[in-house]
């Protein structure tokens, strides 16, 4: 009988153990940070330059907000023009792709930042990009 208790007191030890455990890996889960990646840093400021980027760690179906802050200071909204939409799956995961080609007359060459910002526009994460010029057409040579 007290082998029976043991055993029993053991296992119910040890259910105990795995639920809180699931519980904290769950609520560890919920919890992690929002994170941001620009796949493609450098991009010439060519017809057809794209910029890759996604996110980890938001909450699914999550509202949100892809700002671009230009190297004079000003702010632009791309979340319309990027495609896929930055929607966040079950997983909290998501990418996109920004055509910065219709940009070109805004966008200068140099370092800057991409925002993601929630419903409230606060600043969630950011990552940097460099805009390149595209090389000079060298002109051909006088024979």
């Amino acid at each position: 009988m007290r082998k029976s208790r043991l055993a029993l007191l053991v296992l119910l030890g040890l259910v105990f153990l795995f639920t809180v455990a699931c519980t904290g890996y769950k609520s560890a889960v919920k919890k992690s940070r929002p994170s941001f990646v620009i796949a493609t840093p450098v991009v010439v400021l060519t017809k057809g330059a794209k910029v890759a980027m996604y996110g980890t760690g938001f909450q699914p179906k999550e509202e949100l907000t892809l700002v671009f802050k230009n190297t004079d200071g000003g702010l632009s909204g791309i979340s319309a023009v990027v495609k896929p939409a930055p929607v966040p799956n079950s997983d909290g995961v998501w990418a996109s792709e920004w055509d910065v080609g219709p940009y070109l007359k805004v966008i200068k060459a140099g370092t800057t930042v991409i925002s993601v910002v929630d419903k409230d526009w606060n600043t969630m994460v950011q990552a940097p990009v460099l805009f390149v010029a595209p090389p000079k057409k060298e002109e051909p040579k006088k024979k």
